[in-house]
């Protein structure tokens, strides 16, 4: 058994031998203290390191199958999904595309007719062995998000659907988004509104890490209740209070400690770690030089151009 499991089944050991609610653990249940830190801040980093290693583990452990099944019942239409349909008819017939964290790889069945020559990037070697066998005539490539062997503007658009909520560094995600679109190029990114509605489905919410409806299923009243409460009420409140929006050192927050890692268990957006927010998204490329095109915050949605003529202005300043 690797380490990722064995830490799995010890937390699991320890949550079922819990069985009576003591003072302590009801005020941790009252007051919850999410462990949150900033990407972008120096002395978090040796922190997000640890997890940036536990989640490359995670995306190469078991859980991957369990990942695909529920990725393709979310995704059999594109043309009931708004984000998705916008995105597709935004990206001109024949675009070389690439997609960063491509799971599934999706485009490649939703973007047939637009004739698009698809590249997909994941660090899951069974994702990209799968896409591989699955469509052969697009090429896929094992790697690092923060760090693609591709070239400087070498796609007319770049996208990543449902995956920098995902990634321990979500800024050099959008880094490598900008170096690898050409000028006048689209950059496309879908993401869970994590943060306008101030919540993280990986929050260890509840008395037990599992969906709120399976909690009621279940009969398991009172640890429904507290789920919803955290939901709802405490945790709403304190990313307001100690985490309002806007300062520096409370951008591209991460949560370190997603139930997936802590527990032998997997349900949507388990292994979300940032929480997503469209403003600090458009905020962080705007100061790259690139334009918006579409903002839907409540989607989590984002499309904006690769400027060309801030892209000549660079290139002139370093020549």
């Amino acid at each position: 058994m690797n380490s990722f499991l064995q830490a799995q089944m010890k937390g699991l050991e320890e949550r079922i031998s819990f069985r009576g609610i003591t003072l302590s653990s009801l005020r941790t249940s009252l007051l919850p203290r999410p462990n949150l830190y900033s990407a972008i801040d120096p002395n978090a980093q040796p922190v997000l390191e640890h997890l940036n290693a536990q989640l490359h583990e995670f995306y190469n452990s078991t859980f991957m199958p369990r990942y695909f099944e529920v990725s393709e019942k979310e995704n059999t239409a594109w043309t009931q999904l708004k984000a998705h349909w916008h995105l597709k008819n935004s990206i001109p017939q024949g675009s070389r595309v690439l997609e960063l964290g491509c799971g599934a790889a999706h485009p490649c069945r939703h973007m047939a007719d637009r004739q698009i020559t698809y590249t997909g990037v994941d660090w899951s070697e069974y994702t990209i062995a799968r896409n591989s066998k699955q469509w052969p005539n697009h090429t896929f490539l094992p790697s690092s998000l923060y760090n693609v062997a591709l070239s400087d503007d070498s796609f007319d658009a770049v996208i990543s659907l449902y995956v920098i909520e995902h990634l321990a560094w979500p800024h050099r995600l959008l880094d490598e988004m900008y170096r690898l679109v050409r000028p006048g190029g689209l950059i496309g990114i879908l993401c869970p509104p994590f943060r306008i509605r101030s919540y993280i489905k990986s929050f260890d919410y509840g008395l037990s890490p599992r969906p709120f409806r399976e909690k009621l299923k279940s009969g398991r009243l009172f640890d429904a209740a507290l789920h919803l409460y955290q939901h709802r009420i405490a945790y709403p409140i304190l990313l307001k209070r100690r985490y309002p929006r806007g300062p520096i050192q409370h951008r591209f927050l991460i949560n370190i400690k997603p139930v997936c890692l802590q527990y032998p268990t997997w349900f949507p957006d388990a292994d979300a770690v940032y929480l997503a927010d469209t403003q600090e998204i458009v905020s962080y490329l705007a100061g790259k030089g690139v334009s918006l095109v579409q903002e839907w915050p409540k989607e989590g949605y984002v499309l904006m151009q690769k400027n060309a003529s801030q892209h000549a202005r660079v290139v002139a300043a370093h020549a």
